[in-house]
């Protein structure tokens, strides 16, 4: 008796901390030239991610297109129940203009981190959105992030952001939705909705650029 009681409180405390984790899903890309089929209670996001570095232009994008990521933003106390289920939505990219397109569940989502493949450390850009409505295709804006970055041993220690100079996002929608309503069965459901700053966090680097160590 005392043994079935135990495990029944192991399973209250377990339960509820598993509740709490966030799932981990696919974004399907909507491929350019291939007219993106939504499923139920999903949305397309769309834009582009444009990055600026050491004052150069990255686009049209190499091996170092942009790697990022939309998470449901965690509940501004750790007391606080999250208002829908956490999501995560990794291995995001763009195309070498810098632009993207997913299909997602529809939701709050805000970018977990953006920077160039290959680049440390991750760059939060402080940005978020909202789309609550199912069958539409959301503009997003075009993200424009100016970096500062460092070289170190000729590349053997990768590439380094040291610096965020600006995060903006800029409006473009009508150059946008003239671009992508060819693709959709139904142009006419396209809206605007542009990332906003969060208002919990500015843009920063996650983890703060500490150069290596050489002993000679």
């Amino acid at each position: 008796m005392r043994r079935s009681a135990l495990l029944i409180m192991l399973a209250t405390l377990i339960v509820p901390g598993c509740a709490s984790l966030p799932e981990t899903l696919s974004a399907r890309p909507a491929t350019s030239g291939e007219v993106p089929v939504l499923r139920q209670g999903e949305i397309l996001v769309f834009g582009r991610i444009l990055f600026t570095e050491n004052g150069k232009s990255k686009v049209p994008y190499g091996l170092g297109k942009p790697l990022w990521q939309l998470e449901t933003p965690e509940p501004a106390s750790p007391s606080e129940q999250p208002a829908e289920k956490r999501r995560v939505l990794p291995f995001l990219s763009t195309d070498r203009d810098g632009a993207f397109a997913y299909a997602i569940p529809t939701g709050h989502y805000e970018i977990a981190h953006a920077e160039p493949l290959g680049y440390t450390p991750l760059l939060y850009p402080g940005l978020e959105f909202e789309a609550r409505e199912p069958g539409w295709a959301y503009y997003l804006g075009d993200v424009e992030v100016n970096i500062d970055s460092s070289i170190w041993l000729g590349g053997l220690w990768g590439n380094y952001i040291t610096r965020i100079e600006r995060v903006e996002v800029v409006d473009r929608f009508d150059e946008a939705r003239n671009r992508f309503a060819q693709r959709l069965p139904n142009a006419e459901r396209i809206r605007k909705t542009l990332l906003v700053p969060t208002q919990a966090q500015r843009p920063h680097l996650i983890e703060q650029f500490v150069p290596p160590v050489i002993h000679r």
